[in-house]
């Protein structure tokens, strides 16, 4: 199973347009390989090749390769915010990984991870909106407040965990213009295989 959760630098038409290709040549090169490294190197190589301007536009990725019967995940950090993984003993663990944004400047530079998600165990991937949601006296939401959160939800079912978190970043910014967007991914592992 692909994991993939992206965000492109501005917000306009040409940045819309820059997601669309970018969400294309993931799910292009992600049925040549199943390495995550390989494939972002392919995408990066593919907004370079299409950019007029190789210095206008920028993308952030987070992208893994989960094996489920096994809970092996294999992921990238190309420039983007580093997943929380809520351990079976209730403690957080911030996911290693270095790599820098795609579509710009070459040669790419990134690094391929891997962990096992043991049962119990939850993943959340997250957009840089998250942590730096504002409220009206002009304060960041913050990786304190997430990893407080996240932690304090162990109790929340995974159905709801991401309306939950969404919900509390909602009441604590209530008031502020939304100052980007707020997008998440969650993976828990149930039963010896990821869900």
């Amino acid at each position: 199973v692909g994991l993939l959760l992206a965000d492109v630098v501005d917000k306009s038409v040409q940045a819309a347009l820059i997601m669309a290709v970018t969400r294309t040549l993931f799910r292009t090169e992600s049925r040549r390989s199943l390495s995550p490294s390989e494939v972002v190197h392919c995408v990066h190589r593919g907004m370079m090749d299409i950019s007029e301007d190789a210095n206008s536009m920028f993308v952030t990725a987070f992208y893994g390769v989960l094996h489920r019967p096994s809970g092996r995940l294999t992921y990238v950090l190309a420039g983007h915010e580093r997943p929380l993984l809520v351990t079976g003993d209730g403690s957080l663990q911030i996911l290693e990984g270095q790599g820098r944004f795609l579509g710009m400047i070459d040669p790419l530079e990134i690094d391929e991870q891997c962990i096992t998600l043991r049962p119990g165990e939850r993943l959340l991937i997250f957009s840089d909106g998250v942590p730096d949601s504002t409220n009206d006296a002009g304060e960041r939401y913050g990786y304190e407040r997430l990893h407080a959160v996240l932690l304090d939800s162990r109790d929340v079912p995974a159905e709801h965990l991401l309306a939950h978190i969404a919900g509390d970043i909602q009441t604590w910014s209530t008031g502020a213009d939304p100052f980007d967007d707020v997008t998440m991914l969650l993976a828990e592992v149930a039963s010896g295989a990821a869900a």
